[in-house]
C-alpha cells in the first residue's frame, strides 16, 4: 500500500524562509529536434546516397 503525507502538514514543519526580491522567471522549452529548411532550387528527388543492394 502507498503512505499519503500531507504536503501542508510538512510545509508548517519548516522554519519561515527570509523575504527576497522577486525574479522575473523564464520558461525554456527543448524538443531536442532542430528544423532546418531545405534550399529546394539545389535539392532534387532521387540525388541522395544509393542505397546498399542486398544479397
Amino acid at each position: 500500500m502507498a503512505e499519503i503525507i500531507s504536503l501542508l502538514d510538512r510545509r508548517s514543519q519548516l522554519p519561515p524562509r527570509a523575504q527576497k526580491e522577486p525574479v522575473e522567471a523564464k520558461i525554456l522549452l527543448f524538443t531536442g529536434v532542430r528544423y532546418e529548411r531545405l534550399d529546394v532550387s539545389s535539392h532534387r528527388p532521387g540525388t541522395g546516397p544509393k542505397r546498399a543492394k542486398r544479397k
